[in-house]
């Protein structure tokens, strides 16, 4: 949904419909070294919505902070797992997909190739969690 602010207005609120929240339950990991300040070295969010026999992943979103640029939505990994079994294999597969959207950078902080680990560790404790949260089993 775009919007539009005309010059001298101020966006004070932002709704969330209850569907898009109701019966999900979602778990964030910020990872930073202690020693290098209180700076996240990679941010992760995951909230998931499981179907009502709690078998079934019916929605799930991971999005990622310092994961790059700008804040980022892992929209491969969420198309992936959307409608498969909730079981630790699909939720190790998901966790892979999330580096077809995560395009990490090196940086005084953490590598590359550092930071794409901790990107697939961290969504697949996030989405661990949160099934947990959902009341589910794995």
């Amino acid at each position: 949904m775009d919007i539009n602010i005309e010059e001298g207005e101020i966006q004070t609120a932002i709704l969330i419909p209850k569907e898009s929240w109701a019966n999900t339950n979602g778990f964030y990991i910020k990872y930073a070294m202690r020693n290098a300040m209180d700076i996240a070295t990679l941010g992760t969010s995951v909230n998931a919505r499981l179907s009502a026999d709690k078998k079934t992943f019916e929605r799930v979103r991971v999005a990622y902070g310092v994961a790059g640029p700008v804040p980022l939505r892992a929209r491969s990994a969420e198309e992936f797992i959307n409608g498969k079994a909730v079981t630790a294999e699909n939720i190790d597969a998901f966790s892979r997909e999330v580096l077809k959207d995560v395009h990490a950078r090196d940086s005084w902080r953490a590598a590359k190739d550092f930071r794409e680990h901790i990107a697939v560790e961290s969504a697949k404790r996030a989405l661990t969690e949160s099934v947990r949260r959902c009341g589910g089993d794995i």
